[in-house]
């Protein structure tokens, strides 16, 4: 069944046509992804679907009221609502008929007759039927998949972070299972164990989903069709990413033939003309040429934004001597992180580094690098190292000068030559060098960044996620360079394929856990898989067990030193020197939750000790 059609839209901003010719269709179980450069209007065709900009020309249809859920903080009604009441906002319907059916029920206590027993009859097998009996166990469900705990469920959504929220926000969204999902970026800010979730959820969820990603990974698990918005228009590819590329490479050699096929009949034509125009007894036959080239439709020349760069970093040789090493090395702010660890890495490894927001990763990496002290432990480099250090999001100093001065001002012996003869390594060609830093698109600063890389000759690269925010075709530029760097690389990501085509060791960092595996992500996934599958049954052991009471009170004793340590590091968040470290906070909030999921554990084997001493 078709939820969504658009037929030939068009828009123009300011006099300049942002696409035209743009159709679409998206049916019942449909899941379909829109990729595209940045800039080339996705987002405002998403905006035109939710009735938010009226296009120029064309047709949007939604069939049959179906409902569109659109990922936004609109999704949030009230930052005054507790986490629960906010999920709880989604049954609302279900919520009213559980208040009517309870007051029935009060009700029979006192009233049998026919009319009432009957009344709570229709009233439970609607709110059966309506899952009455399962929405409390959906909205457990969801928030903790989204890293939720029990104990944040009385929290005020005021008080959660910006990312916190939209993670509320795309809870409460899933739980209102619309018939199309609209989703832009979603698994941008998440960490990979809610995108793995998320990509399953979304696999098999009965509606249909249409959403903006340059996550390859992603869309091979989840998209089932492709809509590329490119040239001004809209393309459509059917399968996953490999089907996508290698259609969309036959659709160019397609296009080129036909393109060079008019143009060789056009130059025909028109040769034709510029002969035989001028004579008599021809004139009319080249008349009627004329008004055959006026006629043809012509063809666009078809474009190939697959360019390359040719940023080569003069490494040195890479060596197998180990070149870093980490002993019992504890990192953290207040607290360890996790317990001891020992960690080498050879000079020719290029180390992933994956886990949780706020599990830690920046911490390890600024303590390697010496912007934090280690708690206890060692770290020695055993050689110096130039270190050259890539974050897409730094400020790129003076941007209101041109690129050739920019490149100048930092290399100022090289020739003007030169420096124009670099800015080409990374596309930037002809009248481009005379662009200003400050009208550079994202992608193209990225490009300039990675040339300023270069130049600096590193012996170790640091990256702090490299392709976050970037279109695909950017990110295939940062993935080649990074991958045909033959020195050391420590990176920090979420972004599996760039963590598989780079990597050649992970460092998985989970709460209190710091695991290395030697492999790329696929292989460190299958290794996973496989230990859930084989893991070691532990004979049963006779134990002597403590008596309810002993145990009882030795809970009762670890919960209250967690609760001491948890309201000091509440407290501690109020201290300046953390709340204006963004990553301290993190780190710290994060603590937190470990220890307050810890102390949740305890309480129910309390609790389940008393029963069992009353019973």
């Amino acid at each position: 069944m078709n939820l969504l059609k658009i037929n030939n839209l068009q828009k123009t901003f300011g006099g300049n046509l942002l696409f035209d010719h743009v159709s679409l269709d998206v049916n019942s179980s449909d899941k379909v992804a829109l990729i595209g450069r940045n800039g080339v209007g996705k987002s405002t065709l998403v905006k035109m679907i939710l009735g938010e900009i009226a296009p120029d020309a064309g047709d949007i249809f939604i069939y049959g009221g179906a409902v569109i859920g659109y990922l936004s903080q609109n999704v949030l009604s009230g930052e005054e609502h507790t986490l629960l009441d906010e999920m709880k906002l989604v049954f609302s319907p279900l919520i009213r008929l559980e208040e009517e059916l309870a007051q029935v029920s009060a009700m029979l206590v006192h009233d049998h007759s026919e009319s009432i027993v009957n009344r709570y009859a229709s009233l439970e097998e609607r709110y059966r039927t309506q899952g009455g009996y399962q929405y409390l166990t959906d909205i457990d469900m969801m928030l903790t998949k989204f890293e939720f705990l029990k104990t944040d469920y009385n929290r005020l959504v005021k008080s959660f972070s910006g990312g916190e929220k939209t993670r509320i926000a795309f809870a409460k969204l899933l739980l209102s299972k619309p018939d199309l999902l609209l989703l832009d970026e979603p698994t941008n800010h998440m960490d990979i164990d809610i995108i793995e979730w998320l990509e399953d959820y979304l696999r098999h969820y009965d509606g249909a989903v249409l959403v903006i990603t340059h996550d390859r990974y992603f869309i091979d698990r989840v998209v089932n069709k492709i809509y590329e918005l490119d040239q001004e228009t809209m393309f459509v590819y059917h399968g996953k990413f490999e089907d996508y590329e290698s259609q969309k490479a036959e659709r160019y050699e397609q296009l080129m033939k036909m393109y060079i096929r008019q143009q060789k009949e056009i130059a025909h034509l028109q040769s034709f003309v510029d002969r035989f125009r001028y004579k008599k007894n021809l004139a009319k036959t080249a008349q009627d040429r004329i008004k055959k080239i006026a006629r043809i439709e012509r063809i666009d020349k078809p474009t190939n934004h697959q360019r390359h760069v040719k940023v080569s970093f003069h490494s040195k040789r890479p060596t197998d001597a180990i070149i870093l090493e980490c002993e019992a090395l504890a990192i953290g702010y207040d607290h360890p992180l996790f317990p001891p660890f020992d960690f080498q890495m050879r000079g020719f490894e290029k180390v992933g580094i994956i886990g949780p927001n706020g599990v830690g990763k920046s911490t390890f990496v600024k303590t390697l690098i010496e912007e934090l002290m280690p708690l206890s432990g060692n770290v020695k480099f055993n050689k110096q190292m130039k270190i050259g250090y890539f974050d897409q999001n730094a400020t790129l100093g003076n941007e209101n000068v041109s690129l050739i001065d920019y490149v100048h001002h930092v290399y100022p012996t090289k020739t003007l030559g030169e420096v124009r003869t670099l800015l080409a390594k990374v596309l930037f060609t002809g009248e481009d060098g005379f662009k200003s830093v400050s009208v550079l698109s994202g992608g193209e600063k990225v490009r300039l960044r990675l040339l300023m890389l270069m130049l600096e000759e590193p012996e170790l690269l640091i990256l702090d996620e490299p392709t976050n925010h970037l279109d695909l075709d950017t990110k295939a530029i940062v993935e080649d360079v990074f991958e045909e760097y033959i020195g050391p690389i420590i990176f920090i990501s979420h972004d599996r394929y760039f963590i598989n085509k780079v990597a050649s060791k992970i460092v998985s960092l989970h709460q209190g856990v710091f695991d290395v595996f030697d492999g790329n992500y696929d292989e460190f996934k299958a290794f996973q898989e496989a230990s859930k599958v084989q893991e070691p049954k532990v004979p049963k052991t006779k134990e002597r067990k403590a008596s309810p009471k002993k145990e009882a009170d030795k809970l009762e004793k670890q919960l209250d030193a967690i609760h001491e340590e948890v309201q000091d590091l509440k407290q501690s968040l109020f201290d300046e020197f953390v709340y204006s470290n963004p990553e301290m906070y993190r780190e710290t909030e994060s603590k937190i939750k470990i220890l307050e999921t810890e102390a949740e554990t305890l309480l129910e084997r309390l609790v389940t000790l008393s029963q069992d001493e009353t019973s």
